[in-house]
Protein backbone atom coordinates (compact mmCIF):
# COMPACT_ATOMS: atom_id res chain seq x y z
CA UNK A 1 0.00 0.00 0.00
CA UNK A 2 2.86 2.41 0.79
CA UNK A 3 4.19 1.98 -2.78
CA UNK A 4 0.78 2.87 -4.19
CA UNK A 5 0.51 6.06 -2.09
CA UNK A 6 4.04 7.03 -3.19
CA UNK A 7 3.13 6.44 -6.87
CA UNK A 8 0.03 8.64 -6.61
CA UNK A 9 1.87 11.41 -4.74
CA UNK A 10 4.61 11.23 -7.36
CA UNK A 11 2.13 11.50 -10.24
CA UNK A 12 0.34 14.36 -8.49
CA UNK A 13 3.63 16.21 -8.06
CA UNK A 14 4.60 15.50 -11.66
CA UNK A 15 1.22 16.73 -12.87
CA UNK A 16 1.60 20.02 -11.02
CA UNK A 17 5.19 20.41 -12.26
CA UNK A 18 4.27 19.80 -15.89
CA UNK A 19 1.39 22.30 -15.68
CA UNK A 20 3.76 24.89 -14.21
CA UNK A 21 6.38 24.25 -16.91
CA UNK A 22 3.84 24.11 -19.76
CA UNK A 23 0.94 26.41 -18.91
CA UNK A 24 -1.89 25.91 -21.36
CA UNK A 25 -1.19 22.21 -21.79
CA UNK A 26 -4.29 20.18 -22.54
CA UNK A 27 -5.33 16.98 -20.80
CA UNK A 28 -4.28 14.50 -23.50
CA UNK A 29 -0.87 16.08 -23.92
CA UNK A 30 -0.44 16.03 -20.14
CA UNK A 31 -1.38 12.36 -20.12
CA UNK A 32 1.37 11.61 -22.66
CA UNK A 33 3.91 13.66 -20.72
CA UNK A 34 3.04 11.81 -17.51
CA UNK A 35 3.07 8.41 -19.16
CA UNK A 36 -0.10 7.60 -17.21
CA UNK A 37 -3.57 6.44 -18.13
CA UNK A 38 -6.17 9.05 -19.00
CA UNK A 39 -8.15 8.09 -15.88
CA UNK A 40 -5.11 8.61 -13.63
CA UNK A 41 -4.31 11.92 -15.30
CA UNK A 42 -7.88 13.17 -14.97
CA UNK A 43 -7.96 12.03 -11.31
CA UNK A 44 -4.89 14.11 -10.44
CA UNK A 45 -6.06 17.12 -12.44
CA UNK A 46 -9.45 17.08 -10.72
CA UNK A 47 -7.85 16.80 -7.26
CA UNK A 48 -5.29 19.54 -7.96
CA UNK A 49 -8.08 21.76 -9.29
CA UNK A 50 -10.30 21.01 -6.29
CA UNK A 51 -7.41 21.83 -3.92
CA UNK A 52 -6.78 25.15 -5.72
CA UNK A 53 -3.32 24.16 -6.99
CA UNK A 54 -4.08 24.44 -10.72
CA UNK A 55 -6.79 26.05 -12.85
CA UNK A 56 -8.68 24.41 -15.70
CA UNK A 57 -10.07 26.51 -18.51
CA UNK A 58 -12.18 25.41 -21.49
CA UNK A 59 -10.67 26.48 -24.80
CA UNK A 60 -12.80 25.26 -27.69
CA UNK A 61 -12.62 21.51 -27.49
CA UNK A 62 -9.67 21.47 -25.10
CA UNK A 63 -9.47 21.63 -21.32
CA UNK A 64 -6.34 23.70 -20.78
CA UNK A 65 -4.45 23.68 -17.50
CA UNK A 66 -2.65 26.59 -15.86
CA UNK A 67 -0.87 27.39 -12.63
CA UNK A 68 -3.01 29.31 -10.15
CA UNK A 69 -2.77 33.06 -10.69
CA UNK A 70 -2.25 32.94 -14.47
CA UNK A 71 -3.76 36.12 -15.92
CA UNK A 72 -6.50 35.68 -18.54
CA UNK A 73 -4.42 37.54 -21.13
CA UNK A 74 -1.55 35.12 -20.57
CA UNK A 75 -3.88 32.10 -20.81
CA UNK A 76 -4.52 33.00 -24.46
CA UNK A 77 -0.79 33.38 -25.08
CA UNK A 78 0.11 30.07 -23.40
CA UNK A 79 -2.70 28.22 -25.18
CA UNK A 80 -1.59 29.36 -28.64
CA UNK A 81 2.10 28.71 -27.93
CA UNK A 82 1.26 25.06 -27.23
CA UNK A 83 0.72 24.74 -31.00
CA UNK A 84 3.79 23.63 -32.96
CA UNK A 85 2.46 25.52 -35.99
CA UNK A 86 2.07 28.74 -34.01
CA UNK A 87 5.60 28.41 -32.66
CA UNK A 88 6.92 27.85 -36.18
CA UNK A 89 5.18 31.01 -37.44
CA UNK A 90 6.33 33.05 -34.43
CA UNK A 91 9.92 31.83 -34.87
CA UNK A 92 9.80 32.65 -38.58
CA UNK A 93 8.56 36.18 -37.84
CA UNK A 94 11.18 36.59 -35.09
CA UNK A 95 14.04 35.36 -37.30
CA UNK A 96 13.07 37.42 -40.34
CA UNK A 97 15.19 40.41 -41.32
CA UNK A 98 11.98 42.10 -42.44
CA UNK A 99 9.66 43.36 -39.74
CA UNK A 100 6.55 42.50 -41.75
CA UNK A 101 5.79 39.37 -43.77
CA UNK A 102 2.89 38.51 -46.05
CA UNK A 103 0.99 35.21 -46.03
CA UNK A 104 3.00 34.27 -49.16
CA UNK A 105 6.28 35.06 -47.39
CA UNK A 106 5.24 32.85 -44.46
CA UNK A 107 4.18 30.12 -46.91
CA UNK A 108 7.60 30.15 -48.60
CA UNK A 109 9.53 30.23 -45.33
CA UNK A 110 7.51 27.62 -43.40
CA UNK A 111 6.09 25.33 -46.12
CA UNK A 112 2.79 25.40 -44.24
CA UNK A 113 -0.49 25.58 -46.18
CA UNK A 114 -1.74 29.14 -46.66
CA UNK A 115 -5.05 28.33 -44.95
CA UNK A 116 -3.20 26.98 -41.91
CA UNK A 117 -1.08 30.12 -41.77
CA UNK A 118 -4.18 32.35 -41.98
CA UNK A 119 -5.98 30.43 -39.25
CA UNK A 120 -2.94 30.37 -36.98
CA UNK A 121 -2.16 34.07 -37.49
CA UNK A 122 -5.75 34.85 -36.49
CA UNK A 123 -5.18 32.99 -33.20
CA UNK A 124 -1.83 34.73 -32.71
CA UNK A 125 -3.54 38.09 -33.32
CA UNK A 126 -6.23 37.25 -30.76
CA UNK A 127 -3.49 36.47 -28.25
CA UNK A 128 -1.92 39.87 -29.07
CA UNK A 129 1.33 38.29 -30.29
CA UNK A 130 1.00 39.27 -33.96
CA UNK A 131 -0.30 42.47 -35.53
CA UNK A 132 -2.09 42.34 -38.89
CA UNK A 133 -2.11 45.38 -41.16
CA UNK A 134 -3.47 46.10 -44.63
CA UNK A 135 -1.37 48.21 -46.95
CA UNK A 136 -2.76 50.64 -49.54
CA UNK A 137 -2.07 48.13 -52.31
CA UNK A 138 -4.25 45.55 -50.51
CA UNK A 139 -1.43 43.37 -49.22
CA UNK A 140 -1.92 41.98 -45.71
CA UNK A 141 1.20 42.08 -43.57
CA UNK A 142 1.96 40.35 -40.30
CA UNK A 143 4.45 41.46 -37.69
CA UNK A 144 5.22 40.61 -34.09
CA UNK A 145 3.71 42.91 -31.49
CA UNK A 146 6.86 42.63 -29.35
CA UNK A 147 9.81 40.78 -30.90
CA UNK A 148 11.83 40.59 -27.67
CA UNK A 149 8.88 39.22 -25.69
CA UNK A 150 8.09 36.58 -28.32
CA UNK A 151 11.74 35.52 -28.50
CA UNK A 152 11.83 35.19 -24.71
CA UNK A 153 8.53 33.27 -24.69
CA UNK A 154 9.77 30.79 -27.31
CA UNK A 155 13.07 30.31 -25.48
CA UNK A 156 11.27 29.56 -22.20
CA UNK A 157 8.90 27.15 -23.95
CA UNK A 158 11.81 25.24 -25.55
CA UNK A 159 13.76 25.18 -22.27
CA UNK A 160 10.74 23.80 -20.41
CA UNK A 161 10.15 21.13 -23.06
CA UNK A 162 13.80 20.07 -22.78
CA UNK A 163 13.39 19.88 -19.00
CA UNK A 164 10.35 17.61 -19.40
CA UNK A 165 12.17 15.43 -21.93
CA UNK A 166 15.20 15.13 -19.65
CA UNK A 167 12.99 14.27 -16.68
CA UNK A 168 11.24 11.58 -18.74
CA UNK A 169 14.61 10.17 -19.75
CA UNK A 170 15.77 10.09 -16.11
CA UNK A 171 12.52 8.33 -15.13
CA UNK A 172 13.16 5.69 -17.81
CA UNK A 173 16.79 5.34 -16.70
CA UNK A 174 15.63 4.60 -13.11
CA UNK A 175 13.80 1.47 -14.26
Amino acid sequence: MAGRVSFYNSKRTQTKLIVSLCPGIHLRKLQKALGASFTTTRYHVENLERDGEIVRSKDGRYDRLYPVGTADTMKAVFAVVQSKTARKILQTLADSDQHELTNSDLFELTNLPRSTISECVTQLSSALLVRRSVKADGRILYELQDREEVTRLLAVFHKNMLTLAADSFVDLWDF
